[in-house]
């Protein structure tokens, strides 16, 4: 799959992909409340992970995410439960990870039932989202619902995702044009900094990821509070800045475009407005912080596909292959 179709079949992937995870809960065994869970991946699984930890806190679980590049060269991580992120099933990190911290209290959470990692497993939850292009699309956003799912079962604190895949066709409306006027600006920009907080941060790693990846931008991934405190001192007309949220990234999206940053604030704020520099993409309001993870990326996505066809470039794989990050 392209990654322009990628981008569109997500709505119906997140449909395929909801009534696979929820029929695989039962199969799950569910950690005891005094038991600590990680979330290990690497790449966007890994970004994945960090977003949905933060939710799983929120709603009383004792989780936390780490790389699986930090398991494999640290030692296993303390952790009763570990939840094996990998869409592929074959990052050969993560499998490394399992293999160190035992597949008997591991979980894989995969998009192939049949994968190296999901056999390293003593349980697999099936993504079921079908096909993906080789810039992750629908397997990422599918993760993320699926790591939402999981941890309001294990939580006890069931929620309602069937109106994602609506919203998540109405962002892909809504913001297709207006991506294709900011490709020009962050075309131009020296670099982009991408800066988020909260459950956001899966948005932040993998926004600056596939920019990287699809439009081969020179990106930088931000929290928030930690941008303020010196990442921000370079800003100029040279730097584009990409912030997503509600919060305190509503005054720092305003403060970038009043230096000249070419600035995208994506929000669901219905108050603030685009003006001079910068540019609001308005987002609906989602069920939980994951779902709405899932609609932050969508806008990213578009404009990244924006910036790389004004670059001439195809986005149909990577130029540059590592034979040693997937298993066969």
């Amino acid at each position: 799959m392209h990654f322009s179709e990628g981008i569109g079949a997500q709505p119906d992937a997140l449909t395929r992909s909801r009534t696979r995870v929820l029929a695989g809960l039962a199969a799950l065994p569910t950690p005891r409340p005094d038991q600590v869970v990680a979330l290990v991946g690497i790449g966007a699984s890994e970004y994945a992970a960090r977003g949905a930890a933060q939710q799983w806190r929120e709603a009383g679980l004792r989780a936390f995410a780490v790389s699986a590049a930090e398991v494999t060269g640290a030692g296993a991580a303390a952790a009763d439960v570990y939840v094996a992120i990998s869409e592929s099933g074959r990052s050969t990190e993560t499998i490394r990870a399992v293999e160190l911290v035992g597949g008997d209290r591991s979980v894989a959470v995969v998009n192939a039932p049949d994968s190296p990692l999901a056999a390293a497993c003593s349980s697999v939850l099936d993504l079921g989202s079908g096909d993906d292009s080789p810039i992750y699309t629908t397997g990422y956003t599918a993760t993320l619902q699926a790591l939402g799912i999981l941890g309001e079962h294990w939580s006890g604190r069931p929620g309602d995702w069937s109106e994602l895949p609506t919203l998540a066709r109405r962002v892909l409306d809504e913001c297709r044009e207006p991506a294709e006027r900011l490709a020009a600006l962050l075309d131009d920009a020296r670099v982009v900094d991408v800066v988020a907080s909260g459950v956001s941060a899966a948005t932040v790693g993998e926004g600056a990821l596939l920019l990287r990846e699809s439009a081969r931008l020179v990106t930088a991934a931000h929290e928030t509070r930690n941008y303020l405190h010196g990442p921000m001192e370079p800003l100029g007309p040279s730097i584009a800045c990409l912030v997503v949220g509600d919060d305190r990234e509503i005054r720092l999206a305003r403060d970038a475009a009043a230096l000249g940053c070419p600035t995208v604030l994506v929000t669901t704020d219905p108050d603030v407005v685009s003006e001079g520099p910068l540019t609001v993409l308005r987002l609906p309001r989602a069920g939980s912080p994951l779902a709405r993870a899932v609609l932050e990326i969508l806008p990213l996505q578009l404009v990244a596909w924006a910036v790389a066809r004004r670059r001439g470039l195809s986005v149909d794989g990577f130029r540059y292959q590592q034979e040693d990050t997937k298993s066969r």
